[in-house]
């Protein structure tokens, strides 16, 4: 039996010279026509995608052309095809016309375009011929309620963030969802999607709209979310302290990680989630939910796990281990070579792909060092490749930011670019998010980029941080405490000049690229 077609939401299709365009509740998707013997298979390949990120088996489809004309027609996401649509006997009539980009449209029915319709569609205008018959023309159940349910698809509203915003955006949110009092923060899926938490609900958005593009369901109440690319495979983990889940980007299905009762969930802890356990232990995660057991060195403590491999160190000793396999035999320990002579060790801030870095203390200055940790795993080796000397107190090891996805660290007032191997100091007090440093001073904020120069300020006290920063350039932010709970997708303004001669960005807004077609679960 075919599936059910709804009279709502309506896909269209739109035909040019060189592409066609499906819009389906203000998604656009761009599809290019290199060759116009088969802009049918780029047609249905277009309307298929449409109607598989709107949740539904079947849908009615609008083909537009340059000429005017409006061509009636229905996918089928199971079987991928697009064929001309025969009007029942019993449609309900309603007005012609096509579907805006983002209308609210549910509940109102399409009239379809009178005369016969068992003809092939020739919608490719004065470019070619685009023949989208296979076989008769099919007559399907046009229902609301015999066949499949309606499709309901939200497109969230736009908002006012609550508190000020961060500095370089406006408080106005092109789009807001609510996440339940949630405190997750936000993270990007494999497509650069943002991504909320609702209890155990997380939704992938288009960034532009807000639009649901994908739902997974989580077993628990969501607590850390992550994205890692292990294997070669990217993978969403979402856990609680005691319990993690993998969800991969073609299916829904969770894939169970089996959590030891002792252990405790890392998913900050380097290139793949991390078991830790009392026993001087930590399980490193598969991409099929698979772990492995590493052994850490008494008096270590785990900076990284880097792929199948943990490194560790003793911060008092100045030693570092790269340990690869299960057995109770560690490899010898690699020492941090002193960046100065007579420069004492005063902490080690942590470890980003392999790269160690440290801080010494060397009269008035501190020294931060970075060490990069060679691969083999019988021996640690580790080679010092860069110094960089800063004027002032030592840095405190005691609270270390880390954002592994931009490769910075943040420790006391200092900001390291692990990968460019710079140091910077801050004039206040610091939040590592988005790839930034938010500098708190003297009633102001102050975006701070990883060079260490000023992008934006406000002068607004207790301005908000965002999780991340969208291709766009919309920040999403969320209101840290608050009982309801909702991320806001803030528009990006110019910044607020800065009291320094240096030049300020540009304070034209990021335009929002018509997204391409992607594969999208």
């Amino acid at each position: 039996m075919s599936p059910a077609v709804h009279t709502w939401p309506v896909i269209t299709l739109t035909f040019g010279a060189e592409q066609i365009v499906a819009e389906a509740n203000g998604e656009v998707l761009t599809y290019p026509v290199l060759d116009a013997a088969t802009a049918h298979e780029v047609a249905a390949d277009a309307a298929t995608e449409a109607c598989r990120r709107l949740g539904l088996k079947a849908c009615r489809v609008q083909g537009h052309t340059e000429d005017g004309s409006m061509f009636e027609m229905v996918v089928d996401a199971e079987l991928g095809t697009l064929e001309e649509y025969d009007v029942p006997a019993a449609a309900p009539a309603s007005g012609p016309g096509k579907r805006r980009a983002g209308s609210t449209t549910a509940g109102r029915a399409h009239r379809p375009k009178g005369g016969n319709q068992r003809r092939a569609l020739a919608i490719w205008g004065s470019v070619g011929v685009l023949a989208l018959t296979a076989g008769a023309s099919v007559a399907m159940n046009l229902s609301e309620g015999d066949g499949e349910p309606v499709a309901v698809v939200h497109t969230p509203p736009p908002a006012q963030l609550p508190v000020p915003a961060p500095a370089g955006w406006d408080t106005y949110g092109a789009w807001a969802t609510p996440m339940s009092g949630s405190q997750v923060k936000a993270v990007l899926d494999w497509e650069g999607r943002p991504v909320s938490v609702d209890g155990s609900k997380l939704i992938g958005h288009d960034p532009d709209t807000g639009v649901e593009q994908w739902s997974r369901t989580a077993p628990f109440t969501v607590t850390q979310l992550a994205v890692f690319t292990v294997d070669g495979q990217t993978r969403l983990a979402a856990a609680t302290a005691k319990e993690l889940v993998l969800f991969t980007p073609d299916s829904t299905e969770p894939i169970r990680v089996q959590v030891p009762q002792e252990a405790t969930v890392v998913l900050d802890g380097g290139t793949v989630p991390r078991l830790d356990l009392p026993t001087k232990k930590s399980l490193l995660v598969a991409a099929d939910g698979s772990t492995a057991a590493r052994v850490v060195p008494a008096a270590a403590k785990p900076l990284e796990a880097q792929g199948a491999d943990l490194i560790a160190a003793d911060a008092k000793a100045g030693k570092v281990w790269r340990v690869g396999t299960d057995s109770a035999a560690l490899p010898k320990p690699a020492t941090l070579p002193v960046p100065a002579k007579g420069a004492e060790l005063t902490g080690i801030l942590g470890s980003v792909e392999g790269r160690v870095v440290a801080a010494w203390k060397d009269g008035k200055q501190t020294i931060v060092g970075f060490y990069d940790v060679d691969e083999a795993t019988d021996v640690t080796a580790v080679k010092q490749v860069a110094v960089r000397e800063l004027d002032g107190n030592q840095i405190t090891t005691s609270t270390v930011q880390t954002d592994r996805i931009h490769g910075l660290l943040l420790a006391s007032s200092v900001l390291a670019d692990v990968e460019a191997t710079t140091a910077h100091r801050l004039d206040g007090q610091a939040t590592l998010a988005a790839g930034y440093a938010w500098v708190t001073d003297n009633g102001k904020q102050a975006q701070v980029t990883r060079d260490g120069q000023t992008e934006a300020t406000t002068t607004a006290d207790q301005a908000a941080v965002p999780d991340v920063i969208t291709d766009n350039g919309m920040a999403m932010t969320r209101v840290a405490g608050s009982t309801d709970g909702s991320l806001y997708a803030l528009v990006e303004t110019g910044p607020t000049p800065t009291a320094s001669t240096s030049p300020t960005a540009s304070t034209s807004p990021t335009p929002s690229p018509t997204p391409t077609a992607k594969e999208t679960p």
